[in-house]
């Protein structure tokens, strides 16, 4: 993706602070670049191991030697002494920056950091930030495909919220009609911020909501308390196993006429989702749908900086097998 598709920025948690103070932060630092390099290996970030490709070598073990160069190692077949780079096959290996600038980007990434907004003293271009952004948001949106089980969300104790964008309660501010795509959004209220979960309608779900009630109960758990859009709410009020289903409309009218509680906590509880909803009216719907799951992969994952590299490493793992 080439625009600078930046989600909005999430508070960083305690437990994601801790473990970049800890573990990520003293190794960017001037100098501990090699340290940093070996860290990565440790993780499996960059390749734990290479065998050398020459023929008469028959796939030896290449060893992890100190260089000289701007990555502090490289691979060395104590054989033939070919060396080869230590980003062979990794999410660096044509990123043409320095290894510790990349893991800035990353963390920029991480941060909701725009690529104008990254702060690099011009160590890295733009560009290489724009690529190491959308590898990023790739490898993400890998995961959330692969793990469809985290796209559930509900169950006992649960208030689900239900709504479609741009029609819906989502924003009190009104928008000019122009709105090309519509979204199903869903959150679950459980979690903060809540998780959320998306679906861009169809041609044929725009102007029939109840092919959509299939696809949606399919991701929400039995025992939720479903809150409802009036779009919705004739076709989901006697919806089976759910605890209850409540219609917004039925909130709003326990609001004092002067205060909106409601809507307000609505726009509160969607104000990330409506941003993107509103971004991805200009793209594609392939990519629409990708920063939409970028954003639930971030409301997940709220230790985001410990993650991206974990799926990052899941990611070389299934791409090499």
């Amino acid at each position: 993706m080439e625009a600078d598709t930046t989600i909005p920025p999430m508070k960083t948690t305690i437990r994601d602070q801790d473990f970049f103070s800890t573990s990520i932060e003293p190794m960017l630092f001037e100098g501990r670049e090699a340290e940093l390099c070996a860290w990565l290996k440790d993780i499996g970030f960059i390749q734990r191991s290479n065998k050398c490709k020459t023929p008469s070598c028959n796939g030896h073990e290449m060893s992890w030697k100190k260089a000289r160069i701007i990555d502090k190692y490289h691979w060395v077949c104590p054989l033939c002494k070919k060396k080869a780079s230590i980003r062979l096959g990794s999410f660096l290996e044509d990123i043409q920056c320095s290894v510790r600038s990349a893991i800035e980007a990353i963390l920029g990434w991480c941060e909701g950091v725009s690529v104008d907004g990254l702060q690099n003293d011009g160590k890295i271009k733009s560009s290489i930030v724009k690529r190491i952004y959308s590898q990023c948001s790739n490898v993400v949106d890998w995961y959330i495909l692969k793990h469809p089980e985290i796209s559930i969300l509900g169950g006992e104790n649960s208030v689900v919220i239900i709504d479609i964008f741009p029609d819906g309660c989502m924003t009190m501010t009104p928008h000019n009609n122009n709105y090309t795509k519509q979204v199903l959004c869903v959150a679950d209220t459980l979690y903060m911020p809540p998780r959320i979960w998306t679906h861009i309608l169809e041609p044929g779900e725009s102007k029939d909501h109840s092919k959509l009630i299939p696809l949606l109960l399919s991701h929400i758990r039995p025992g939720s308390t479903l809150v409802v859009t009036p779009q919705l709410f004739p076709e989901l009020r006697n919806a089976k196993d759910m605890a209850e289903v409540i219609s917004i409309e039925a909130l709003m009218a326990l609001d004092h006429d002067d205060y909106q509680r409601s809507l307000k906590n609505l726009e509160t509880i969607w104000a990330s989702t409506v941003s993107v909803c509103q971004e991805i009216q200009d793209m594609s719907g392939s990519d629409g749908g990708q920063l939409l799951r970028e954003l639930q992969w971030r409301t997940i994952f709220q230790s985001r900086i410990k993650s991206i590299f974990m799926h990052i490493v899941e990611y070389q793992a299934h791409m090499r097998s």
